[in-house]
Formats: structure tokens, sequence, C-alpha cells
């Protein structure tokens, strides 16, 4: 006995099967709209994954790219700030160098020494500079001022702590410099000798001064009338004035060493963040010469199915008879 073929069955399974093709039909759509083929874990979870994993690493690369920007900006306020400073001692010493001339008299001596005055001023206000962020340059990881007056009326350094640093393929990088490293340290006074009778005309011995400090200093021995202090003295100022000058393109070299290791990772960096993004955009978004051949094939499955529904649907004895 042949068993009885349920209509509703076949009814039943022609609808689903055209309610799927509607789905994916629309599913299509949706992507080629938004231009996104994963948009839920529901539309592929592996690659909804892998997706979701390459998305947090661009994002902690962009706060790494952040930081890296406010050092560089950093460091480049702070190379300019020492290339302004080094042309002061440059002309520093050019007045140095005309005031150990002995055709000058004390007033011309004197008008080199209100100048070299200026020039501390300019260094002074040079090393408060700020950069981009408002922090001060030289401060390390202190607050402004960089620099406040010591118990002898000296420059004295009055920041904290090393610069901030900023993390470099693992590792960490200074992001700008600190005072007493641009500018040296004034070592103490001697402790007088208390067996030695003092002597107005016997010169102090040297000492290592500060740029701020050896300014200065050679301010005064411009002025300085008793011919054995004003030689030992102009002395003293010039050597000083020259190590500064050599500090400070040493310290330029060190800024520009750290500009161009920032700018290397940068760019390795960037190169980095563009495979990420092209990978997520492989897993997510809608490759659409594919999406439109496959709508168009939907189309044509659909249009078909239902057609074949409709006849199937309305077909009868009496239909036959006909």
């Amino acid at each position: 006995m042949i068993p009885p073929i349920s209509t509703r069955s076949g009814h039943d399974a022609a609808v689903r099967r055209l309610t799927d093709l509607s789905r994916q039909l629309a599913d299509v759509q949706q992507q080629i709209s938004t231009g996104r083929k994963v948009v839920r874990p529901g539309d592929d979870p592996v690659a909804f994954a892998r997706a979701a994993t390459l998305k947090r690493a661009d994002a902690s690369a962009d706060v790494q790219r952040r930081a890296m920007d406010a050092a560089g900006s950093r460091l480049s306020a702070s190379e300019t700030a020492l290339a302004s400073i080094a042309d002061i001692m440059a002309r520093a010493k050019e007045l140095a160098l005309a005031g150990r001339n002995a055709s000058l008299n004390a007033a011309d001596r004197t008008i080199l020494a209100n100048e070299v005055g200026e020039l501390l001023s300019a260094a002074r206000g040079l090393a408060e500079a700020r950069g981009p962020d408002g922090e001060a340059l030289f401060a390390g990881a202190g607050l402004s001022p960089s620099y406040g007056e010591d118990s002898e009326g000296l420059a004295a350094w009055a920041g904290l702590g090393t610069s901030p640093r900023v993390a470099v393929q693992g590792r960490t990088l200074a992001a700008g410099i600190t005072g007493p490293e641009a500018f040296g340290v004034t070592a103490p006074l001697p402790p007088p000798d208390p067996m030695a009778a003092p002597d107005p005309l016997r010169p102090p011995p040297p000492r290592a001064r500060n740029l701020f400090d050896a300014l200065a200093h050679l301010a005064a021995s411009l002025t300085e009338a008793r011919p054995a202090l004003f030689e030992a003295g102009m002395d003293e100022a010039l050597a000083a004035i020259d190590g500064h000058i050599d500090r400070l393109a040493a310290a330029q070299a060190t800024l520009g060493t750290r500009a161009a290791r920032l700018e290397a990772e940068a760019e390795r960096l960037d190169k980095a963040q563009l495979q990420l993004k092209s990978e997520v955009s492989k897993l997510e978004d809608t490759d659409m010469a594919a999406a439109i051949a496959r709508l168009d094939r939907l189309g044509v499955v659909l249009d078909a199915a239902q057609a074949s529904f409709a006849r199937v649907s309305r077909l009868s004895l009496w239909d036959e008879l006909r």
C-alpha cells in the first residue's frame, strides 16, 4: 500500500525554503548597504572574535602613538630652546674674547658686561620654556619654574627627578632632558683654609659652574678692576663657556638621537596599524563584487522558487481536466 503524501508538509517545506531565501537576500542587501559582512558574533563567530582582538591591538597602538606624538613635540621644543641658548653662548664667547683685548677701557668692558647680563636674562627665560603640553621642558618630572636662586644668589635647578619617558619597542625613552643634563651644575665653594690669611688680591680657586652661573661670572669678571682677579676670572669664564658650548652640542645630539628613534618607531607603528586595519577589513568588510553577484544569484533563485511555489499551490484535479 502506498502511504498518503501530505500536501501540508510539502507546502511547509516550500514556505521554509522561500523564507530562508528571503532572509539570505536581506542579509546580502544589508551587507552591501552597510559595507560590513560581520556585525554581530552570530554572523561569523570566529571572524568576529579575531576582529575584536585586532581592534584591541589597534586601540593600544593608538594610545602609544599619541604618547609618542606628545614626546616628539616635547623633544622638538627642547631642541629649539637649546639651539637658542647655544646661540647665546656663542655670543657670550665673542664678548669674552673681546673683553680680553687690552685696548679696552673700563667703560668698554662695562658695556660688554651689560650685554652679557642681557644674555643671561635671555638664557634664564629660555630655561623656563614650556612644551606643547604646558609642562616645563627642563624641570624633569617637576613643575615650573625650572630654576630658582640658591643661598649664594646663583641659579639652581628647582626641578625633580628625570624627564617623562615613553615606551619604545619594549623599552622606555626619555622625552626630553633635565636642566642639570643640559646646563651643568655649580659645585659648592671649597671650604676656607683656617690656616691661610685672606688675601683680597688672590683669585679664588676655579670651580664648576652651571651655564647661568658661568654667564654671571663672566659679567662680574668683565668689570673686575684688579688685574690679577680680572685675568683669572676671564680665564675661568672662557673655559666654562667653552665647556657649556660642548655640553649644549652634546645635549642637542642626544635629543636628536631620541627624536630619530621616536620617528623610526612611529613609522613602524604606522605600518603595523595599517596591517591591523587591513586584517580587520578582510574579516568585517563586504566584498562588493562577490556580494552583488550573490545578490543577483539569490534573486534569480528566489524568483524561480516563488513561481514554482505559486504554480504548485494552485494545482487541482479540475485544473487538469480543463
